[in-house]
């Protein structure tokens, strides 16, 4: 029941809080309230002069209401933009952020001021989905505003919260030159749509590409120089577990002598990637290396010299690997960085797929269990986390694959479910795709994995990965050649793969009924997976040699005394019986059946 003294409106409704504000005033309580005080004063003076009124600014939170919800958006911008600058007058450790939410509905109004009502609930909901320093605004903020503030404006998911019914669709809206814009070439392209925004209770690492610099002699090929900067950072954009800073962010700086550590303080980059483009003649060379922002230390580089036959083509070629190459090294000091970060009680969901990663690729059964625990804790974190729902799937494929659980056939359908989940989650995410690839895969729904692996392709072009499943696919298939093909431009994009990847050409030249090649493959692998030993043991068989084949086969069951030959051959993905049996000889030839009776 209502009053005399209430009134129902619709505003615009603007909530904010500070980031961490417990830990700043522990720290110093006394610096903390002056700098609240100060960053109190910006909220006044821009909600004032965008037509606002502030309504409560208890504690660390601010609560202000607008009748026209562009003003509502534009003040959030000035806001967060001044208060960036004057965060440099302070250091690292003692800078406050704020977070804000924006949107539209129905308030309630007292006649002293005081606001209530869903349209105040949502508005700071959606401040907690925002980032450090960040905007976050409710679909229908982002329908009224769209075209009409400067910025970047980015899907970041259906999110269910507290006290809420219904899902909120939200959008992160960035300003130009914010530490969390990043890169999206067409903003109606719905391959990239989602892929710019942290998930909330993520920590992803976030990169900044600098223009390369032109160092031939002529000036006004400096667009060649542009476009291969211009293109990585489009390509690095596929990667959703990465944050790539924007183009028109980025390109501030070219020109410019400046040190990483700057870049990557500006811009809130974790990593810089920088290079130079050298042409001549009819040769090309480009360098590229990328350094951790904090500490100046280098992570990778690398140097490619390319005939110059045709500009664009070699312009693509080299983009592709070196984001190929960059993103294998990043994930690599990316997993070095959690090992040797202590943070039991304040793990994000990005970190703990990371840990969990760590566990998973050891291989063994209890390892398997422990990364699922940190899988689960990423989606008990946040639900929304799509990358996690992959991760736990394939903890689910490999207990099926190695028979680590008494069920394994309820394994691989928790695995199909839960990478059917990922991709409904986000069907833009290329590594969903890719588990429910090999899902289907195991399921011997090869059509299926087919289509699935396609979309990964098409999604992200630079994984080498796919192309490897897509290569094992195809050959269980019979389309041997193209199966081929896939592996080798796998290498073609990173030439430095692992031995699980070098081990598919085992299995590709097996398939293909091609011994010598098979063997020869097999030859190459250092250290090779248990796995492989099945197709090593049995291409030796079939080649003639029973006596190596026989050795790969006693290795093998040593590591699986349990091994049920016939259960095994059941269950191989293969499309046609004559294939099937075809490997069923080779393993009966190395003498698996006489080893596990």
């Amino acid at each position: 029941m209502f009053t005399s003294d209430t009134k129902r409106r619709i505003s615009a409704v603007m909530s904010a809080d500070v980031v961490g504000y417990s830990r700043l005033m522990a720290t110093d309580e006394s610096h903390t309230l002056q700098v609240l005080n100060a960053h109190r004063d910006i909220f006044r003076t821009a909600i004032s002069e965008h037509q606002g009124r502030l309504v409560d600014t208890a504690g660390d939170s601010i609560l202000a209401v607008f009748d026209s919800v562009v003003e509502a958006v534009v003040a959030a911008i000035a806001i967060q933009t001044a208060l960036k600058e004057q965060n440099k007058a302070f250091s690292e450790e003692r800078r406050m952020a704020f977070r804000i939410g924006i949107n539209i509905g129905d308030i309630i109004e007292q006649d002293d001021g005081t606001v209530y009502g869903d349209g105040v609930n949502v508005a700071a909901r959606l401040e907690s989905l925002a980032e450090a320093g960040g905007i976050a605004v409710s679909r229908l903020v982002f329908e009224f505003v769209e075209g009409k503030v400067p910025a970047e404006m980015q899907f970041i998911g259906d999110h269910e919260v507290k006290n809420i019914e219904r899902p909120i669709s939200v959008y992160a809206i960035r300003p130009p030159g914010s530490p969390a814009q990043v890169s999206q070439t067409d903003a109606n392209n719905e391959t990239n749509k989602g892929l710019a925004a942290a998930q909330p209770g993520s920590d992803r690492p976030s990169i900044a590409v600098l223009p390369f610099t032109n160092m031939s002699q002529d000036p006004e090929e400096s667009y060649f120089a542009d476009g291969i900067s211009e293109d990585i950072i489009t390509e690095l954009a596929r990667f959703q577990e990465l944050v790539v800073i924007a183009r028109n962010s980025t390109f501030t700086y070219k020109g410019t002598p400046v040190k990483v550590q700057d870049v990557g303080r500006d811009l809130g980059a974790r990593y810089v990637l920088e290079g130079s483009v050298r042409k001549a003649g009819n040769r090309v060379r480009v360098t590229a290396q990328l350094v951790e922002s904090a500490t100046g230390h280098h992570v990778w580089a690398e140097r490619y010299d390319r005939d110059l036959d045709d500009v664009f083509a070699v312009q693509d070629e080299l983009t592709s690997k070196i984001v190929a190459v960059l993103m294998g090294r990043l994930w690599d000091t990316e997993r070095r960085r959690v090992r040797s970060e202590e943070r039991p009680e304040n793990l994000q969901a990005y970190d703990l797929v990371l840990r969990g990663r760590e566990y998973w690729m050891k291989f063994t059964a209890q390892c398997n269990l422990k990364a699922r625990e940190y899988y689960l804790k990423a989606i008990e974190l946040d639900p929304q986390y799509a990358r996690a729902y992959a991760s736990l799937a394939w903890t689910y494929l490999s207990s099926y694959d190695e028979n680590w659980s008494d069920e394994p056939y309820e394994d691989l359908e928790k695995a199909l479910e839960l990478a059917r989940e990922g991709v409904t989650i986000n069907p833009s995410s290329h590594s969903n795709h890719l588990v429910l690839a090999r899902a289907y895969y195991y399921k011997k729904f090869l059509d299926r994995a087919t289509e699935s692996c396609e979309t990964a392709i098409e999604l992200n072009p630079n994984d080498p990965d796919t192309f490897i499943l897509y290569g094992a696919i195809l050959s269980h298939k019979g389309e041997h050649e193209k199966a081929l093909e896939q592996l080798d431009h796998a290498f073609s994009l990173n030439s430095n793969l692992g031995q699980w990847h070098r081990g598919a050409y085992t299995v590709v030249h097996f398939n293909a009924r091609r011994y010598e090649q098979a063997t020869r493959a097999w030859r190459q692998i250092d250290n090779a997976p248990i796995i492989f030993y099945r197709y090593g043991a049995a291409a030796y068989a079939m080649e003639g040699n029973i006596e190596k084949a026989r050795h790969l086969a006693a290795k093998y069951v040593e590591r699986y005394p349990d091994f049920d030959f016939e259960e095994h051959i059941k269950r191989m993905p293969f499309k046609y019986p004559e294939d099937s049996e075809h490997y069923a000889e080779g393993l009966r030839r190395a003498g698996f059946v006489e080893m596990v009776t």
